[in-house]
């Protein structure tokens, strides 16, 4: 019986309740190296000791600065039992958010396990009172080696954590500004596993396939329902590598964020699209019923069978043929790939939340999927609509506030404990939950027309050609786009049409790749109404990168930072028609 009040006991219930060999496993040298759940808790409670030896106690904020590993977990964990509080930051952050983050959690002592993190943060790094460094070569005073630091003495004094203490402050991706802080209790942690465990079975020999950062809120909750569940966890050492680790380890559960499947969603149309003769036939229908066959509804075709042993157990083989799981969030799923992958036999279950809270507030789950929709309320989780249909939520969940910014607090917790996320929604007679638009992305157009950015933009990108827009229309006379292409994509185009000549700007101002995004436009706006329709676009030439500051450490487009970075470009949009 799973009751941990705090995430310490989480590590007692490990070590007095799971005995699995292969708990944690990571690649080195191309092969798998296993941890069992003994050996992670004796080394969670050895670095613990020695976190403690080195001044860190109950309230003492530690950065982790790293990719995802098992060993991002048992700093993590360590920290956990001392009641100390864990900072994570993103491994690819900016440069900008990072030394702010460093500052405004006043960290003292740094976990890193980034030889470029560490050279950007050297001069920086100086000051701290221990930087613990893994794969990484450097020497100073306050710096020790993680192999080392662990030690053999696991005796360390437990501290007395309440489940309302600080366990966690994570940073918000920044997409509207610089980042705040998000202040977790235990009990907002312990509340999501609890919930989690309520909707979702695992199995002790599933198998887990992780690639996302343990840095975001999401895959950092759902691994702590991995430990709770005893299950085998795999840390991916790369995402361009999960094609091959999907067929080779064969998971039974997996998360992973929308993009991801637009992109399998493309690559397997493209596919169908390439074939020649009878597969092409039997392909394109097989493809055309999963396009629109209505899963919440489902109906019977006399080729269903046929299209199921011919084309659909061809793409689950793709995907490694044996999940009971894929849960996506992040960020909004669109309807036709959801739609899609159900169809094909693919468990996909779609949930929503924020860092605020925990993360989860509603999932699909098995006995309850609703294709389209967020699912419902998480266990243990309120929801309601406000008048505006903003939604709200109240529950063990929901964070103790951002750090050091009560004025900000004060804007999303009200006196009755419902937290304001911002987002419009709609709930229907079951409970299931439907996201329209962030609030803030509803745009209002100086004709006073009302434009829903996010949808459009799921709708620009839904092909193989483009892999971000950024939807301009707030307080302007109409809608216009920024454009980021799929440059990989366009590069093979320019072989297959001999414009390799081309540099990637003048690329983007071919006749011909100006005409493939038209027509991708002009369909669009086909089905829109005339205050919608996209007059102008630019293909922006610059890569949508993290570092760039373009993409948030979750992969979403930051608005603001493209709107800073391309003002120019979108003055140019309207011109005199704003005068």
């Amino acid at each position: 019986m799973f009751t941990p009040t705090n995430l310490s006991e989480l590590v007692d219930y490990i070590e007095d309740e799971i005995n699995n060999p292969t708990f944690l496993n990571y690649l080195h040298e191309q092969e798998w190296m296993e941890i069992s759940s003994q050996e992670f808790v004796h080394t969670v409670r050895c670095l613990a000791h020695s976190f403690q030896s080195k001044g860190v106690k109950k309230g003492t904020s530690v950065a982790i600065i790293s990719d995802s590993s098992p060993f991002w977990l048992m700093i993590d964990y360590a920290l956990q039992c001392l009641g100390a509080v864990s900072v994570p930051i993103f491994a690819n952050i900016s440069s900008t958010n990072l030394t702010f983050e460093l500052e405004d959690a006043e960290i003292k002592y740094v976990y890193i396990a980034s030889q470029e993190k560490y050279q950007l943060l050297a001069s920086f790094l100086e000051s701290m009172d221990l930087v613990i460094i893994k794969d990484v070569i450097a020497k100073g005073d306050n710096i020790q080696s993680f192999e080392r630091f662990i030690g053999e003495d696991n005796t360390y004094v437990k501290a007395d954590i309440n489940e309302n203490d600080l366990s966690t402050i994570i940073y918000t991706s920044g997409s509207t500004g610089r980042p705040k802080g998000v202040e977790l209790s235990h009990k907002n942690l312990i509340s999501q596993i609890i919930g989690t465990q309520k909707c979702i079975v695992l199995e002790p020999h599933f198998k887990i396939l992780t690639f996302l950062p343990l840095a975001h809120i999401f895959e950092r909750m759902v691994m702590s329902f991995y430990l709770s569940s005893g299950v085998s966890v795999y840390f991916a050492d790369d995402v361009k590598n999960v094609a091959n680790l999907l067929k080779s380890l064969k998971p039974d559960v997996m998360t992973v964020v929308p993009r991801l499947l637009d992109k399998i969603y493309t690559k397997m149309h493209e596919n169908v699209a390439s074939a020649k003769g009878i597969k092409w036939i039997i392909g394109s229908l097989a493809f055309m019923r999963a396009n629109r066959k209505d899963p919440n509804h489902p109906s019977f075709c006399l080729f269903d069978g046929l299209f199921e042993k011919l084309v659909y157990t061809k793409l689950q083989e793709a995907l490694g043929d044996n999940l009971k799981y894929l849960i996506t969030g992040g960020a909004p799923l669109s309807i036709p790939v959801y739609k899609f992958f159900h169809n094909i036999g693919i468990p996909l279950y779609q949930g929503y939340g924020l860092t605020e809270t925990s993360p989860v507030i509603s999932v699909n789950t098995p006995l309850n999927n609703k294709i389209g929709t967020c699912g419902k309320a998480l266990y243990g989780v309120e929801v309601k609509l406000a008048k505006d249909n903003e939604l709200f939520t109240r529950g063990d969940s929901v964070m103790l506030g951002y750090h050091k910014n009560p004025e900000k607090t004060a804007e999303v917790l009200d006196e009755e404990g419902w937290f304001h996320t911002g987002d419009l929604a709609s709930m229907d007679k079951e409970g299931y939950i439907t996201i329209a638009s962030r609030k803030k992305e509803l745009f209002k157009t100086s004709t006073g027309k009302y434009v829903s950015a996010i949808a459009m933009e799921q709708k620009i990108t839904a092909n193989k050609w483009i892999d971000y827009a950024v939807v301009i229309a707030d307080n302007r006379p109409y809608v216009c786009a920024l454009i980021f292409m799929d440059e990989t994509l366009l590069q093979s185009f320019a072989q297959r049409k001999n414009l390799k000549h081309l540099s990637f700007d003048d690329l983007v101002q071919n006749r011909r790749v100006q005409s493939i995004v038209f027509n991708i436009i002009k369909k669009l706006n086909d089905k829109l109404n005339e205050w919608e329709k996209i007059q102008k676009f630019h293909i922006i030439t610059d890569e949508a990168s993290i570092e760039s500051g373009i993409l948030t450490p979750s992969m979403k487009v930051s608005r603001h930072k493209v709107e800073e970075i391309y003002k120019l470009e979108i003055e140019n949009f309207y011109g005199k028609d704003e005068e």
